[in-house]
């Protein structure tokens, strides 16, 4: 099935992460304690954080006590975007759209009108966004989410992440490696060459799962075995900025997953606990070795004083006060409950 291949993205998700995370009687009690969480935004002192099971948290001071707000469905829930203090987002298996006009106190299911599963999400403001996912979905939204038009790709191929730098430009990446892009707000999308690009019949894998725009030049992607292209001539093309060596004795690196920037610098997330830092105007990008297991990260965040989380498998947390240069484990605790006993510490 192609949903196993999404599902081994490492991004995250994978069928056997879902059959194995408990019963749903058990979830119904302490989802927060216990899941997969994929997606996390920070605004100023809020924090969200969505997951496996409809999971939805949310933090007014910066994790330090968290409640669960309600989702309305019980879908694997995977990124989540905030334009304002009070209009956000969230995307998730099957087609799943969320939406929030109060902070979160309610969420909303959106009509997205597909039972593909929601990968990426980017939103330009309030109105404006645009929403990707299995079977080349590319949704567009003007109205801030109450209505979607269809600018999907017309192939049966995953696209894990978007970014636009405009209202006119933007990009998608997926399967294979492919990358696309638009310089008319997603009416039509033109193939862009990648340099890890493959074809269905190799049977290789080249996914790329992450878009990070710093501006209209300045693009990264990232994804399988831990490769990270970057644009050149304007972001009219590709090249490679790191990847795996084809040395027979090389150890295998990791998926990366996620990534973000903090004042210049650089810094992507994930499979088996892996970060990457790539400092401003540094050319080379550093593991960073920190005291958390070798669990999946999923998605990293942070905003501009340099407080930052990244969130991984099996409910972890990690926190960050200082722009990334010590990382913690931070226990997920409920609000009138003590901390969750299976975070790291």
């Amino acid at each position: 099935m192609r949903f196993l291949l999404f599902v081994a993205l490492g991004f995250i998700l994978g069928l056997a992460s879902i059959s194995s995370a408990g019963s749903p009687q058990d979830l119904g009690r302490e989802p927060a304690l216990r899941e997969n969480f994929y997606g996390v935004k920070i605004r100023g002192q809020r924090v969200w954080i969505v997951g496996y099971y409809g999971t939805i948290l949310c933090s007014d001071d910066r994790g330090a006590s968290w409640r669960i707000q309600p989702a309305e469905t019980k879908e694997a829930l995977f990124r989540v975007d905030f334009s304002s203090d009070k209009k956000g987002w969230i995307v998730g298996a099957y087609g799943t759209l969320l939406g929030t006009d109060d902070g979160g106190q309610g969420w909303k299911l959106l009509q997205s009108k597909t039972k593909e599963h929601l990968l990426g999400l980017a939103f330009l403001d309030e109105t404006t966004g645009w929403v990707v996912g299995s079977g080349g979905t590319i949704l567009h939204t003007q109205d801030g989410g109450l209505s979607w038009t269809n600018q999907s790709l017309g192939e049966d191929i995953i696209l894990n992440s978007v970014a636009f730098v405009s209202p006119d430009r933007g990009w998608v990446v997926g399967e294979f490696g492919v990358i696309y892009q638009t310089k008319n707000g997603g009416k039509s999308w033109i193939k862009q060459k990648s340099p890890i690009e493959v074809s269905f019949a190799s049977g290789e894998s080249r996914n790329l799962f992450a878009l990070l725009f710093l501006d209209a030049q300045d693009g990264w992607t990232l994804g399988l075995d831990g490769v990270i292209l970057k644009t050149t001539r304007n972001a009219e093309q590709w090249e490679i900025a790191r990847q795996q060596s084809l040395a027979s004795n090389a150890t295998k690196e990791n998926h990366l997953f996620s990534a973000t920037q903090w004042n210049g610098a650089l810094w992507a997330v994930g499979e088996r606990g892996t970060v990457l830092h790539l400092e401003k105007n540094s050319g080379e990008w550093r593991k960073r070795k920190l005291r958390a297991p070798p669990l999946s990260l999923n998605d990293i965040d942070f905003v501009a004083d340099g407080f930052g989380l990244i969130v991984g498998n099996r409910g972890l947390v990690l926190r960050t006060e200082d722009g990334g240069k010590q990382w913690h484990p931070l226990p997920v605790l409920l609000q009138g409950n003590r901390p969750a006993t299976n975070q790291v510490r």
